[in-house]
This record gives C-alpha cells, sequence and structure tokens, in this order.
C-alpha cells in the first residue's frame, strides 16, 4: 500500500476542521430555551382562588335538575402554564371529588384539557378555544358514559360574568345527534 505524504500545514487544516466540527455538533446538542408563559396562559390566571359553586343537573334530557353545592380551588402549577383545579361537594347525600388541568397548546393554537372524578373511572379530555370578545370558553370533550362505558361527545362552556362570577355549563350529545343540557354550576369567587 502506498502512502502519501501529509505535509504540516495540512495536519493542523485537518485539526482545525475536526475542531469546528465538534464544537458546532456541541452548540447543535446544546438544550432548547425552556417555554415561557404566552399571553394565552395568562388567561389561566383569572380562575385562581377558591369559589363557591351551586350545581345543577339533569341525569337525562327530560329529567327535573337536582340541585347541590361545592368549592372549586384552583391554582397555577409552578411555571404558570398550567391551571390546576380541584372540585369538592356533597351531591345529595353522596361525596363528589373531582381534579382537572388546563393549559395552552402553543403547537395546536388550542386550549387542552383533562378531568378526573370520583364517579367515572374514565378522563376526560378537552380542547378549544377562548372569544375575549364575549368573555367565553367553548371546549369540545371526550369521555365515557361511566355506567355504560359507551363513548361520550360534550362541549363545555365556561363564560364570565365578571372577575368574581362565571357559569360553567356541559351540554351532552343524546344517541339522536343532539345536545341537551346536562350540568350547570354558578362559580362565585370566595371574599376574604
Amino acid at each position: 500500500m502506498k502512502s502519501f505524504p501529509v505535509s504540516r500545514r495540512s495536519w493542523i487544516a485537518m485539526i482545525a476542521a475536526c475542531a469546528a466540527a465538534v464544537s458546532a455538533n456541541r452548540a447543535e446538542a446544546q438544550e432548547p430555551p425552556m417555554p415561557k408563559p404566552s399571553p394565552q396562559h395568562e388567561l389561566l390566571k383569572k380562575d385562581v382562588g377558591t369559589w363557591d359553586a351551586t350545581i345543577k343537573v339533569w341525569p337525562t334530557p327530560d329529567a327535573q335538575p337536582v340541585s347541590g353545592k361545592g368549592t372549586e380551588t384552583n391554582k397555577m402549577l409552578e411555571g404558570d402554564m398550567w391551571l390546576i383545579s380541584h372540585f369538592e361537594s356533597n351531591f345529595e347525600g353522596m361525596p363528589y371529588t373531582g381534579m382537572g388541568a388546563i393549559g395552552y397548546d402553543p403547537v395546536e393554537k388550542k386550549y387542552v384539557g383533562g378531568w378526573i372524578d370520583s364517579m367515572s373511572p374514565y378522563m376526560a379530555t378537552s380542547k378549544g378555544d377562548y372569544d375575549a370578545s364575549t368573555k367565553t370558553w367553548t371546549m369540545m370533550a371526550e369521555t365515557r358514559d361511566p355506567m355504560t362505558g359507551k363513548p361520550v361527545t360534550q362541549k363545555q362552556t365556561i363564560r364570565y360574568i365578571d372577575d368574581n362570577a362565571r357559569t360553567f355549563e356541559i351540554q351532552q350529545k343524546g344517541d339522536d345527534g343532539k345536545y341537551w343540557k346536562m350540568l350547570e354550576i354558578q362559580y362565585k369567587r370566595q371574599t376574604e
């Protein structure tokens, strides 16, 4: 095998090229900057605090509503990108606990959320938008009926009356494809 002589100048050039390549790879391998809260995340802070809840539930489309009371406590998760909710009530003599999280997905440009509670083995996931002109969130949720396990689609709406009052409503899609109101909660912020 014939060897080719390499000049000193060529060796220095090759070493410099290798060093530059290693340096470039290190720069590319550095961690990207941590995400920061956006103006959309700021909106979530409106719900931080403790709220008294007056509840109405319609078990079926043609039923009379059943009433109850509850309390919701909301706080921002460290990093200010997720609102964490904890809800408690004693509804018709049955204790009820629910927990949820809502944030903003900057890739999908949608608000996203999840909900679990003590009366269902299924998580509800939701996605939607906020309309600043009407001060209304509209989220579409997917879950399962806790009694039958069948998939259920819900339309969830939150309307802000002012900084200390809001309403939450769930309309559920029936077998006929029409939505019917199954839940309404009137929230009042607790003041110290």
